[in-house]
């Protein structure tokens, strides 16, 4: 009898052994390709970057270490209308519009959209809709309806009475449309999380509220916002490491053309020049950004930190 117990008992731990196997190879198929993709593009290429920052390449084939490409980088941004401060300038009043913003606004909306508002179909289409098209689609349309013969420039007659308004080639216009644009797409993806972190709220709290008499706006502050305080935590981490990688779509509409230039952008148009020197000053940006971004993230993740993590 105690051999047939043993006999049983060995053949459960084999197969909860077998079923833990299987579950690990399901995890490490989702994971391998992404942890393939940090290797090679962040971890690889951001050791080759430290070499690359300081490589001064001469026309004689020459190549010597220095600080060169620093040097050129602060010349430039003290220039009073150089594109590295512009550059940085535009970057900030991106971040600002998303951490300012879109983030709050993303949050209120997601909730509506939770309770099921009245038409909260129609606006979920609306808002949803830009996420599940490539990003060329939409600026290509995009620059269909804002260029000459569009719709909005027609409108914009009709309203303003200014006529033949060229919102991609007018620096007055050119980087109003663009944060626009980054409003709308930028938008959709803050309604995709928090949504995300608001279908996991168990109903039966919400029931126990509603019975208690809480409001819609009262269950956001006493339940929803509560129970989902980690993951704005986790939002808040991650808007301020990306502080300097927050840019607008000016390789696909204007081409860095009247203001628009941002960090990214400029970054890639040092990267794909094709000459060596370009590529370290691009090189000697991004370490700079990773000095400055750095002790920003760590601040930020002590207080991240100190927030408790709500389970349910």
């Amino acid at each position: 009898m105690k051999r047939k117990n043993n006999s049983v008992k060995d053949e459960n731990i084999i197969a909860l052994r077998k079923a833990r196997t299987k579950e690990l190879l399901c995890i490490w198929s989702f994971l391998i390709i992404p942890l393939i993709n940090l290797c090679i593009f962040w971890v690889y290429g951001t050791i080759q970057s430290f070499p690359i920052a300081f490589e001064h390449k001469f026309t004689n084939g020459k190549t010597t270490y220095d600080f060169s490409n620093f040097r050129y980088i602060i010349k430039t941004l003290s220039e009073p209308d150089g594109v590295f401060g512009q550059a940085i300038i535009n970057t900030l009043i991106y971040w600002l519009l998303g951490f300012c913003v879109m983030m709050p606004l993303g949050l209120l909306m997601a909730f509506f959209l939770y309770k099921k508002i009245l038409g909260f179909k129609f606006f979920r289409f609306i808002f949803f809709f830009p996420s599940i098209i490539s990003s060329v689609i939409i600026a290509a349309f995009f620059k269909y309806i804002f260029g000459p013969g569009g719709q909005i420039p027609y409108i914009w007659e009709k309203l303003f009475g200014v006529k033949d308004v060229l919102f991609f080639a007018n620096a007055s216009y050119a980087f109003k449309t663009l944060l626009f644009y980054n409003f709308y797409i930028g938008l959709t993806s803050q309604l995709l999380y928090w949504l995300a972190a608001y279908v996991r709220i168990p109903e039966e709290i919400v029931e126990a509220g509603k019975l208690d008499g809480l409001s819609v706006l009262k269950e956001f502050r006493y339940i929803a916002f509560p129970l989902t305080l980690p993951f704005f935590a986790t939002m808040m981490l991650l808007n301020f490491t990306g502080i300097l990688d927050a840019g607008g779509p000016a390789l696909l509409l204007t081409g860095g053309a009247y203001g628009t230039y941002d960090l990214p952008f400029y970054l890639y148009k040092y990267t794909v020049s094709g000459t060596l020197n370009d590529q370290g000053i691009a090189g000697a940006v991004g370490l700079l950004k990773g000095l400055i971004v750095l002790p920003i993230a760590l601040i930020i993740n002590k207080f991240v930190g100190k927030i408790e993590s709500v389970e349910y």
